[in-house]
């Protein structure tokens, strides 16, 4: 369940929504109540002052004594209510409490005693009929001695707005959470409808609808990267399944007729009593048709094991002209059958490479080389040191390729129309070649025109790259 998408996605946005606004909400509260304090304070420190400097002038004229008598009785407006929330006293030296605002005297109340400094200091203290009130003390020096002023003013209302401010934030934070959660969900799921409808195409494939591609239009734009990816996936297994079945059916078919020839020889030879020259010949066509077959069935097993990546080449430090020797030794036979000149030129090449598989490719080239040329033709082969690595030419005097087939000489059990009343060949000797030189770092490229014979290059690189069958 928790590695839904859409559950994940949820998750974070409303884990993000609750730190964000939480913090935020937290924020706003503590703000607007710092934003009401500070205004009382700054309204209380102003009636402080105003009061300081009255008595400061009274006393320039000597009356501060009758001033502060009638500061008791002479205030008017909201310090003239009982009660009103608007307060102020005057404490002597010793904590007597000389001066009260008629909104004190009138209710018979008094705001907490509290010894002042120079400094102003505010607090927030229990006022008459435990109402919060916001007060601030200053002390002042006159000449009857140090006085401490106090002034408060009720912040009751100022705690009312801030809890009703919490009540709403604690009722609509929760609905907007829930609704929020829901919209998320609802969205994600629309927007997540792409992919499903995309996997549900996923599950639908099998290899008998490999020719069907998603369609990407339509689709959101960070899945039309994937749904890309997923054709070119799709046409590479659709080739893959063609091969396949292409390689199946001209195998059976490969096969199909040396056994067609085995049973018809031995229909006709068993049909009546023959001599033993009869049975000798027949032994030894079938002998001949079972070693194509033999042929042919290992060349298969070669494709197979090169697919599987059976086959580890092993790379050692070798010499080209040394392997091509060898290829002109193991070939020789068959050219002097065919009165077929074989010139082997060039310089020495170093490459690091599987001199097994090396001597495979070769020799199956110059033996095509000799198998489709002409009667008392040549091929000539010479090698080449490059740049980076080195180079095999190998060019005959045959029957050359039509261009058109030229592209698909390496495909398996691919034979020339022109070759097949030739010679005898399973197709496959080519296509284990190019696959060799591959897994070498290599290339293989063919020119040829039809009637005046081919031309070979194997290009392999000096240090090749790690492939696919091949280990270090």
């Amino acid at each position: 369940m928790f590695n839904s998408i859409k559950l994940k996605l949820v998750v974070w946005y409303l884990a993000v929504f609750l730190i964000v606004f939480a913090g935020l909400e937290m924020f706003l509260y503590l703000k607007l109540e710092y934003l009401i304090v500070n205004l009382a304070d700054e309204h209380l420190t102003s009636e402080l002052e105003t009061l300081g400097n009255l008595m400061t002038v009274e006393e320039a004229h000597g009356q501060l004594e009758t001033e502060l008598a009638e500061l008791s009785t002479a205030a008017t407006g909201m310090y003239a209510e009982k009660l009103s929330g608007h307060y102020y006293q005057i404490i002597s030296d010793d904590g007597t409490i000389l001066v009260r605002s008629p909104s004190l005297a009138l209710g018979n109340a008094s705001l907490p005693v509290v010894h002042g400094t120079s400094n102003a200091d505010y607090r927030t203290v229990a006022g008459p009929g435990g109402i919060p009130v916001r007060l601030v003390t200053q002390a002042f020096r006159f000449s009857i001695g140090t006085l401490t002023f106090q002034a408060g003013d009720s912040i009751e209302e100022t705690y009312e707005l801030l809890s009703s401010f919490r009540n709403i934030v604690l009722v609509i934070f929760p609905l907007i959470f829930i609704l929020c959660g829901i919209g998320v969900f609802v969205i994600t799921g629309w927007a997540l409808r792409s992919l499903r409808t995309f996997t549900a195409k996923i599950g639908q494939t099998t290899e008998e609808n490999l020719n069907e591609r998603i369609m990407e239009d339509g689709l959101a734009d960070e899945l039309r990267p994937l749904a890309a990816s997923f054709n070119v996936m799709l046409g590479r297994l659709e080739s893959s399944f063609a091969k396949q079945k292409q390689f199946l059916s001209d195998a059976s078919h490969e096969l199909r007729t040396p056994t067609s020839i085995i049973k018809g020889f031995c229909d006709v030879t068993l049909g009546r009593d023959r001599s033993a020259p009869d049975y000798k010949e027949t032994i030894r066509k079938i002998g001949e048709t079972v070693n194509r077959m033999c042929d042919i069935i290992n060349r298969i097993l070669v494709i197979s094991r090169l697919d599987n990546k059976a086959i580890q080449f092993k790379p050692v430090r070798i010499d080209l002209m040394d392997v091509m020797r060898d290829v002109v030794m193991l070939i020789e036979p068959a050219a002097a059958s065919k009165e077929a000149a074989i010139r082997l030129s060039g310089t020495g090449a170093a490459v690091r490479g599987d001199r097994e598989g090396l001597t495979e490719v070769f020799t199956n080239i110059v033996e095509n080389a000799i198998k489709y040329n002409r009667p008392r033709g040549s091929v000539d082969i010479r090698v080449s040191e490059e740049t980076d690595g080195a180079a095999v030419f190998i060019e005959d005097t045959g029957i050359g390729i039509p261009r058109e087939e030229q592209d698909k000489i390496f495909d398996r059990f691919y034979r020339v129309d022109a070759s097949r009343g030739l010679t005898v060949g399973s197709g496959l000797g080519l296509s284990i070649v190019r696959t060799i030189v591959e897994a070498h770092g290599g290339r293989i490229e063919v020119e040829s025109e039809a009637g005046k014979g081919s031309i070979f290059r194997v290009f392999l690189p000096s240090n090749p790259e790690q492939k696919n069958g091949w280990t270090k």
